[in-house]
This record gives structure tokens, sequence and C-alpha cells, in this order.
């Protein structure tokens, strides 16, 4: 991309780039999420219980999976642009398709649908703030882009609950093809039409070469445990608080807005933060109040479930997650270049079957109990120490983090 002719107009230009990529990557996740408040009343519909309905999220991870196996190699080979279109129109015929489903295997089918085309833009807007964000801006830029991320599901429930007041659960696919629609136009905004050098290494040899590196796999573990938190959250949450806790779905939407919001507002100092002292201080900085979150979380859920107990333990857990997030991906990316897309395609991967598979696990051994959803969720919280362990000595520790090494 051409240098700007001024350090204000480049500064400018900067910002516009980095709100761009947050917008084509978070608008059609928002739109996906618009349902969520209306999963028991689907479920009331097709006459099927919780575990059931979680078969829509489900369905939507595994089709971000096939996203994220291939999209990342492909959009490093033939363009970023030119595949997150095609993906993103897939997103909207998902999306209408899901709104006239008549029965739940058909609403299954569509979200899977959905998910493939949901989810490119979450791999190419990562890969580009590797590529298009110079050094001292690349660290803010992966925490912007993790707060408005985690604001899109929750915005998604708000818009869905005061949808779900003038009509039914099938108007919310409906109107998730609208913020899709946006996203395709940020896209073209701000997604060049190829990356220099882009041909590289082929996808089996470059993810040989990331699943041997103990850089990449640390940094794995940590968002694979990251992201198993936030996929109960999102899946468990509605029918703990609506359907156990008596929360009315618009009481509940915000409540769960104000736990997501938490984590966007600590990813968005995090960003600022590490731009001074490196990515790697401010995880390590954060691990023991995870842990205490964590706990507090379990305690909530076993010892006096109730909105007004577990909802506050939940804003701490994910406040706690929004320091380590953005960061994680920022010390992840520090060694690829040209190969962004492939690394954080298999890094999305990877993370994203984790996510269905903790799911499913959940459904069977704990769907329906508070306890177990603050149990499972503590569980899984306590694994990000551990997983952190693993990152070599240093990583990330020095100014602007590992971005500013290229």
């Amino acid at each position: 991309m051409t240098a700007p002719a001024s350090p204000q107009e480049g500064a400018a230009a900067l910002r516009r780039r980095a709100w761009l990529l947050c917008l084509m990557a978070a608008l059609s996740q928002a739109g996906s999420y618009l349902y969520l408040a209306a999963m028991p009343a689907i479920a009331a519909e097709f006459g099927t219980g919780e575990a059931a309905l979680q078969g829509t999220v489900t369905a939507f991870l595994a089709g971000s999976c096939l996203c994220f196996a291939v999209y990342g190699p492909l959009a490093d080979r033939l363009g970023h642009r030119q595949v997150f279109a095609a993906a993103t129109l897939l997103y909207a015929a998902a999306s209408a398709l899901a709104a006239v489903a008549p029965d739940l295997g058909a609403l299954v089918a569509a979200r899977f649908v959905q998910g493939i085309g949901a989810s490119a833009g979450l791999v190419t807007a990562r890969a580009m703030v590797r590529v298009l964000m110079p050094p001292d801006r690349a660290t803010e830029a992966m925490a912007l882009l993790s707060a408005v991320l985690t604001l899109a599901p929750a915005i998604g429930p708000l818009a869905g609950a005061a949808l779900l007041a003038v009509a039914d659960w099938r108007a919310a696919f409906l109107v998730a093809a609208i913020p899709g629609g946006a996203s395709l136009l940020a896209g073209l905004a701000v997604l060049p039409p190829r990356i220099a050098g882009s041909v590289a290494p082929g996808a089996r040899a470059a993810a040989r070469a990331m699943l041997g590196s103990r850089n990449f796999l640390a940094t794995l573990a940590i968002l694979m445990a990251t992201n198993a938190v936030f996929s109960v959250l999102v899946a468990a949450s509605p029918f703990v608080f609506v359907e156990s806790l008596g929360l009315s779905p618009v009481a509940y939407a915000t409540l769960f807005g104000m736990v997501l919001v938490g984590f966007a507002a600590a990813a968005t100092l995090s960003g600022r933060i590490a731009a001074r002292i490196g990515s790697g201080r401010v995880i390590r900085a954060t691990l023991v109040p995870a842990a205490v979150a964590a706990l507090a979380t379990a305690a909530a859920a076993v010892l006096a479930p109730a909105p007004w107990t577990l909802g506050p333990a939940l804003l701490c857990l994910m406040v706690s997650m929004g320091f380590v997030v953005p960061n994680t991906h920022v010390i992840m990316l520090m060694p690829f270049g040209t190969l962004a897309g492939t690394a954080t395609g298999l890094a999305l991967l990877i993370t994203t079957a984790t996510g269905a598979l903790v799911i499913t696990a959940y459904g069977i051994a704990a769907a329906g109990s508070i306890a177990g959803f603050g149990l499972s969720l503590a569980a899984l919280a306590l694994l990000v120490p551990a997983a952190f362990a693993l990152l070599p000595a240093g990583a990330g520790d020095g100014p602007h983090g590992p971005a500013g090494r290229r």
C-alpha cells in the first residue's frame, strides 16, 4: 500500500483501516447471534430441549471450522478481497435459508453454512492486522479488533431480544443478512486486491512448520482455553439465566452485553499497555486475577446461584480474558507475514473445533445445572495459566509486543 503524504494523514488512514478491519470481521458475527435470546422459543416451537438447540451453536462452529481449514491458505494465495467477498455472500444466503427452516434439522444445516460464510472475516481481519498495520500500531489494532469482535455477540442478542418483542425468531435470521452486506462493503473498502509475495509454501508445509513451533503451540493452547470459556458462556448462558434463574430475554441480553463490554474495555486497554511493555508482560500480570475470577464464578454458581452473584463473577472472568486474548494473538502471529492468513486459519480451526467439542461435552454432562455451568467455566479458565507456562521465556516482552519485530 502507498505511504501517506504526511504523518497526520498517515495516522488518520491507519485508524480508518483498523476500524474497517473490525467492521468486516464483526458485522456478520453480530448477525449470527441475533437469534440467541430466542433459543428457548425455538426449542418450544420445534418441541425439543436445550441440548438439541445447542446443536445450532455447534453447527455454526462446525461450519466455521470448515472455513478455517481452507479459507486462510486459499485467501493467502488468491487474495483476501476476492475470497472474502464470496464467503460473505454465502453467509447472506444461509441467513435467508435459516429464516424459512421448517424443522430443527434444516435450521442446523443453515447454521452450518452460515458459519462458513460468517467466519471468513475473522481470518482476514486478523491476518491483515499483521500484514497492513505498522509495528507500533499492530498491538493496539489487534486489541481493538478483539474488543469489537467480543461486542458483536453482545449487540446481537440485544438487537435480537428487541426484535423478538415485535416479531418471531425467524425475523432474526432475515435481519442477519443486513450486517453481512455492510461487512462486505467494509471489506471491499480496506482489502487490497492481493498481497505482494503472498504465494508462499504450500498449506501443508506451512501448517507443519507452525505446529512444530513452541511459540505457536503455546499460544494456541491459551486460545483453546479462552475460546472454550467463551463457547460455554454463549451456548449455556441463555438457559442458565432465562430458564433457571428467571430473567426475561431482554434482561438476560442486557446482562450478557455488560459482561462482554467488560471484555471489550479490557482488550482495548490491554493494547495500549502492551504497546509500552509488551504483550507477554500484560498476560503474565493477568494470570492471578484470572484464576481468582474463575474460582469466584464456581463459588457463585455452587453456593449462591443468582443473577446478582453469578453476573459480577462472569464480568470479572471476562475482563481477565480481555487482557489475555488480543495479546496472545499478537504473540502467535509474530513469525508470520504473508502466511498470516494460514496461521490465523489454522489457529481458529483448532480453537473452534475445541469449542464445539466442549459445548457437546457440556450438553451431555452439565446442561440444566447452574453449578455445572460455573464449575465448567472455572475449570476451563484455570487452563490459561498452565498453557502460558509453555511459552518460551520472554515471548512478547518487548515494546509493542512481538509485532514490532518483523
